[in-house]
């Protein structure tokens, strides 16, 4: 008998982690489709390895009752055709069927009733009630063997052990829900936590420039003595101001929006050319030197963003080197797979520095914003591919960059 009893509670406890596992990230009918899709087999596999000579009846009747009580009326009507049909399929036509019938038809009829208001009441009130829905039902089941013999210790063990075993199978049922709930809950708090500091942020970064703006324009304005040379200079000072603040804003927007969805074919060696005719200026502006081997290969991707996550890249090498230095961009094709290498000698970063690159606004330069190489990660991660960073205090920074091949060499 225990062996039949524990044999039931672990399929009736599989059920409930399964149906759990899959209804997590769906939405209230698939919820309702796979909790009777869980119960049905749960039940067939209760009665067919039912108590057998034993004074105890089946626990079917669990699953039966948490489908009527989480699922509603519909989920209960279901799950009463299956047990019936279960039923006659296993053991036949008998004497005792109608009975079963009345009353496993009331149980689901009472335990869809009660759904609503059942979903809504605390963990204590469900656990009440579904164990005296369970206690309700033995009593039934009870009087319906009323012609055999049954002492008072089997009698106190058949009233009690369904509905034990009910409320204990209940408590699980609900922890695991009360878990699940208090996930999301944490998971939508530090997406909160997360908007809101990234809003803090960009608002305060795009209102420095603004101000600075704000207030060369008023000296331009005031001073109508102001020499040419000086209203020129203020002038273009906050020209640069505002660009920062509109490349602040772009790097924002980049990260922020979903990547896109249709890509096209990119030519490695096309696009990391016209990449470094971009920078080569901006690099001898910095007494920088570019050393490039670029290979032919094809990926998928999007060109736009492909650019400007190069171009993020092999700025801020350029701008690690304050005093000049080598910027090296190497790629290499091995085992279906384009690894591109992008190298400086600039002053290089610590372990704990490497290991915040990419996080929101932490930026190894004075005046830097941190979006740039979040904007990297990002993009690289839509276009499939992987990405690390080797750095050494005052020897430089190696950057490798990993793109699946979308054409075969």
């Amino acid at each position: 008998m225990l062996y039949d009893l524990i044999l039931n509670l672990l399929f009736i406890l599989v059920g409930i982690f399964a149906q759990h596992l899959w209804a997590d990230k769906t939405g209230d009918y698939q919820s309702k489709v796979i909790l009777t899709v869980v119960s049905s087999i749960t039940i067939s596999l209760c009665i067919q390895f039912r108590i057998y000579e034993s004074f105890l009846p089946d626990l079917a009747f669990i699953p039966y009752i948490i489908g009527g009580l989480y699922g509603g009326l519909f989920v209960a009507a279901i799950l009463f055709i299956f047990m019936m049909l279960a039923s006659i399929f296993l053991y036949g036509l008998t004497t005792s069927i109608f009975s079963f019938v009345l009353i496993f038809a009331l149980l689901g009829f009472v335990c869809g009733l009660l759904s609503k208001k059942f979903l809504k009441s605390k963990m204590s009130e469900k656990l009440l009630l579904m164990t005296c829905i369970a206690y309700c039902y033995t009593v039934a089941m009870f009087l319906l063997k009323q012609g055999d013999e049954i002492n008072l210790l089997n009698t106190l063990l058949f009233l009690n052990i369904p509905a034990i075993a009910m409320l204990i199978i209940g408590y699980i049922m609900e922890s695991i829900r009360g878990t699940i709930v208090l996930r999301q809950q944490i998971f939508k708090s530090e997406k909160s936590e997360i908007v809101s500091q990234l809003a803090a942020s960009v608002s305060h970064e795009v209102r420095n420039p603004l101000t600075v703006t704000r207030g060369f324009l008023q000296l331009v304005l005031e001073d109508e003595n102001l020499p040419p040379e000086k209203r020129s200079s203020y002038i273009k000072l906050a020209i640069e101001e505002l660009d920062t603040a509109s490349n602040i804003i772009n790097d924002y927007l980049t990260f922020a929006k979903p990547a896109p969805t249709n890509w096209e074919l990119l030519d490695i060696k096309v696009h990391l050319q016209q990449i470094e005719d971009i920078i080569l200026t901006y690099a001898n502006m910095n007494s920088v030197k570019l050393d490039t081997e670029f290979a032919t290969c094809v990926i998928q991707g999007n060109k736009q963003q492909f650019h400007q996550c190069f171009l993020n890249i092999t700025k801020n090498c350029i701008e690690a080197m304050p005093q000049g230095g080598l910027l090296t961009i190497y790629t290499s094709i091995f085992q279906k797979h384009v690894l591109i290498e992008i190298s400086d000698t600039g002053i290089g970063m610590t372990e704990e520095q490497i290991n915040r690159i990419g996080e929101p606004y932490f930026s190894t330069k004075e005046k830097g914003t941190g979006l740039g190489m979040m904007v990297v990660f990002g993009i690289v991660k839509a276009m499939k591919g992987t990405i690390s960073i080797q750095s050494k205090v005052g020897t430089g920074t190696k950057i490798s960059i990993r793109f699946p091949i979308a054409i075969p060499q």
